[in-house]
């Protein structure tokens, strides 16, 4: 295969496996050494074992390392026009935590909410800003006025059925924040108000129904 077919290749996906170059030039072990050329002339970056992208986006190559996964928090906040901050990493929610280039994953077991979206030309798996607010106040990764500032926008349905999918304790702080942003989620508060625990924001807070204390 000629560099520039390879380019082209490499180019045309958010990432490439060893695999897919061993099928490209037929030849496993000659695979490996046409990516270390490749990697040496600075045409691919390696990621993760097995897998390389030509891409310097972390956006672009974030939910395509591991499966499942998708992104979440501060750039799914961003990329559904929820805020301004330009993230330094991109979030990705997967079965396990760990780093790739630009790119920190979180542990979850809540793997619904997230579908597909073009970015940059390609397709990446995100959070919608339900799923991304949710996510949010269960990891305890961003500040209260950015989660109540994108309740905002999220549809009032969603974010209740959602936060009925998760432990009390995030059921109460989503009520609570959601309450702050002039939201009260009438579901939610039936299924926790019979909860006699307190549970901590991290923040200030003002006096609530949600028993959620500082």
């Amino acid at each position: 295969m000629k560099e520039r077919e390879f380019v082209e290749f490499a180019k045309s996906a958010p990432v490439i496996t060893a695999k897919q170059v061993a099928a490209l030039v037929g030849d496993a072990a000659y695979a490996k050494l046409y990516i270390h050329r490749m990697l040496s002339r600075g045409v691919v970056r390696r990621i993760a074992k097995g897998i390389y992208t030509a891409h310097g986006d972390p956006a672009i190559y974030a939910s395509h390392i591991r499966y499942p996964s998708y992104i979440s928090l501060w750039f799914a906040f961003q990329h559904h026009g929820a805020t301004t901050q330009v993230p330094k990493i991109v979030e990705v929610m997967a079965r396990a935590a760990g780093t790739a280039d630009g790119v920190e994953f979180i542990g979850t077991r809540h793997f619904w909410g997230y579908g597909p979206s073009r970015y940059s030309g390609f397709q990446i798996l995100i959070a919608d800003l339900e799923k991304a607010v949710t996510d949010a106040v269960v990891t305890r990764r961003m500040p209260g006025d950015e989660i109540a500032g994108a309740i905002e926008k999220c549809d009032r349905g969603k974010l209740e059925d959602y936060a009925l999918r998760v432990d009390v304790s995030s059921a109460k702080r989503i009520g609570y924040i959601a309450e702050m942003a002039g939201v009260f989620l009438a579901g939610v508060h039936d299924r926790v108000v019979g909860d006699r625990n307190y549970v901590h924001h991290g923040e200030p807070v003002e006096r609530n129904r949600w028993k959620v204390i500082e």
